[in-house]
């Protein structure tokens, strides 16, 4: 995925960066459980993200594991619960949508990756849509919408990230209430929205290098691959008013185990990333690789 909801690592409390590894640990080990060891490629900080949120208020129970990446020292994972099923079956099938949107876009040796990725990983794919059919039909309808507006070369910064932060919605739909479901669906649709600006700005030079569709070449037109900066100023409008909303949902949802890594997450690693991506600064890729090797 993108890889842009994270902690600040350094302002977590010690207890807090256990139990967030726990989480990144356990899903990854509940990735290979449901869908075998390939999908593990697939663990990401946004999901480890969804699956604290989706949490319930009593802590789960925990174990010591080994793994590739942990062959000698065990880490304390967190058990298989609901909120870890979840947050791998969706996963899987946004990861494999990615992975597709890859191969159809890309170019060369990346694009035969993506292509290869993807039939490795279509049985993971279709076991998990079969288990979370909403969620995939919702995937799959809205990057229909999508590609359309791609298509077009809509010029529409909100047409086109409506879409995506539809997506992130509809996963609110499997909360117990009706009240959590309005509550969580709000704040994941403007977390989609914040995610998928970030990856516009983020990719805009490249994007324009290889004439590929991103809609802020068509809603500021920057000549240079830049954004100038009123520009800049007018998008961070625009993410203040979603970043308001998840602040606003969030302390409606009330506390679960979690909660100070969530607060971390919402109040100060999605600004560190908006800050980055905007500076030119973020590298996803290196900085993930880094974060995963001292988990």
């Amino acid at each position: 995925m993108y890889g842009y909801v994270r902690p600040v690592k350094g302002e977590l409390k010690v207890a807090e960066f256990e139990r967030f590894r726990g989480v990144y640990c356990g899903l990854c080990h509940e990735l290979a459980r449901r869908y075998g060891f390939l999908s593990r490629f697939l663990v990401n900080y946004d999901f480890t993200f969804l699956a604290m949120l989706l949490a319930g208020p009593e802590p789960a129970e925990t174990c010591p594991r080994r793994c590739a990446a942990h062959p000698i020292r065990p880490t304390v994972c967190l058990e298989s619960c609901e909120s870890l099923r979840t947050a791998a079956d969706m996963t899987v099938v946004l990861g494999w949508w990615k992975l597709a949107d890859g191969a159809q876009d890309g170019h060369g040796a990346k694009a035969l990756g993506y292509k290869i990725a993807c039939r490795a990983l279509r049985g993971a794919y279709r076991k998990a849509a079969a288990r979370r059919s909403d969620f995939a039909g919702a995937v799959e309808d809205n990057l229909r919408q999508l590609q359309a507006l791609e298509e077009a070369r809509c010029a529409s910064l909100d047409q086109a990230a409506d879409k995506f932060a539809s997506i992130l919605r509809s996963i609110g739909g499997g909360e117990p209430t009706e009240d959590r479901r309005r509550i969580t669906g709000e704040l994941l649709y403007h977390l989609g929205r914040i995610i998928y600006i970030l990856d516009a700005v983020d990719d805009l030079s490249e994007d324009i290098a290889s004439d590929s569709y991103n809609p802020l070449r068509y809603r500021f037109q920057p000549a240079d691959g830049r954004l100038t900066a009123e520009d800049e100023r007018t998008l961070r409008a625009g993410m203040q008013l979603s970043h308001n909303a998840i602040s606003g949902a969030f302390a409606l949802l009330g506390d679960n185990p979690y909660s100070g890594i969530l607060t971390n997450i919402i109040y100060l690693g999605i600004p560190a990333a908006t800050q980055a991506v905007f500076a030119g600064t973020w590298n996803a890729g290196a900085k993930l690789h880094r974060e995963r090797s001292s988990l």
